[in-house]
């Protein structure tokens, strides 16, 4: 064997092992380009479960947070219109403010009546109104607040018995902070002619229910 072929043989062997090693290096970089998205892809995985779990954990602290919250308006409004209830609270309260009352009013009740009959929209045009009929008689639904109502109750004091202006203004505290009766809307206030220092009055309040 002659060192001519010798040499070729040997630049074959190096040409071949030249070719292999660059071979191994294009397979090794893809093979690492897929295990780098993969592992890009576990990440993205990993993240997103993350959020959904900060979500969950959230949700859940808001369903606590507003099953409380329910409680408490369960709670706070009635979940009923008993005007009798509502009679001997606001006597109640007047009597412990030392305030006679001549008169308790309710709005007409339309208990037997025809309800008004919905009128159907489609909500993405923005026309139109839905009319829909309260679970009791005699309420106003309240604006932007879904399920809670107010009764309208008229109160006439004993124009007979004119009262200080303390009690009159203790006797708006107390109903204001009454559950039932939480919000006066109308006051109608007299002097009275013989003792400038007494007054007689009438009130209108709501009281909130949520049937």
């Amino acid at each position: 064997m002659n060192s001519k072929r010798v040499f070729f043989i040997m630049f074959g062997i190096v040409a071949t092992l030249a070719f292999a090693n660059l071979g191994a290096v294009v397979l090794g970089n893809q093979m690492l380009g897929k295990k780098a998205e993969k592992l890009m892809a576990n990440k993205l995985d990993s993240k997103v479960l993350d959020e959904q779990q900060t979500a969950l954990t959230k949700a859940k602290k808001d369903i606590d947070k507003y099953s409380e919250l329910e409680k408490i308006a369960k709670a706070v409004v009635p979940q009923d219109k008993d005007q009798a209830e509502a009679v001997r609270e606001i006597v109640k309260i007047a009597g412990d403010n030392g305030i006679i009352l001549s008169g308790i009013s309710f709005p007409a009740s339309t208990l037997g009546q025809t309800a008004p009959k919905p009128t159907s929209t489609d909500p993405s045009s923005g026309s139109g109104t839905v009319v829909k009929t309260p679970p009791v008689t005699q309420v106003q639904a309240v604006d932007g607040i879904p399920g809670v109502y107010t009764l309208q109750i008229n109160l006439q004091q004993d124009t007979n018995r004119p009262v200080t202006y303390d009690k009159f203004i203790g006797f708006l505290g107390a109903l204001e902070q009454n559950r039932r009766t939480s919000q006066v809307t109308t006051i109608s206030v007299t002097p009275n002619p013989g003792d400038r220092s007494k007054i007689t009055f009438s009130l209108t309040v709501q009281a909130f229910i949520k049937p």
